[in-house]
């Protein structure tokens, strides 16, 4: 089953993105079996949120109602590892991808090479699947 990329997370936060209603109900999937969210996913939504000049509340805030709204992302993450790290800096550089989506394509294919984002990059990766 898929592993979630950060785009879900942030239409999800987001009531007026046009993909909310989409990514609201990926994030319910996590309640099934299989499902999981990238831990590069929620290290990227934090920091993107910290570049864009939110504050230590503010960041608390959208980390809260992820928890509320989406009680699996407490438990539901795919777990970092040397393994993940190295898969990272290799497709970083066979793929010439950005960081957290080599990160976040390490983790799928250490999973079940499934991956849920409208970011086409991942279609680079051959025996990565990218649905949505």
């Amino acid at each position: 089953m898929p592993v979630l990329d950060t785009i879900v997370l942030f239409a999800a936060a987001d009531e007026l993105d046009d993909r909310h209603q989409k990514a609201a109900s990926y994030m319910k999937s996590l309640k099934e079996k299989g499902f999981y969210l990238a831990a590069f996913s929620l290290l990227e939504f934090d920091i993107v949120l910290k570049s864009r000049g939110y504050s230590f509340e503010e960041r608390m805030e959208k980390h809260g109602l992820l928890l509320r709204d989406f009680p699996e992302t407490r438990f539901k993450v795919l777990p970092l590892s040397p393994h993940i790290f190295y898969l990272t800096a290799r497709i970083e550089k066979e793929f010439e991808m950005d960081y957290f989506d080599a990160g976040i394509a390490a983790e799928a294919l250490t999973h079940d090479g499934v991956v849920i984002s409208t970011d086409k990059a991942y279609e680079r990766i051959s025996n990565l699947r990218r649905l949505w």
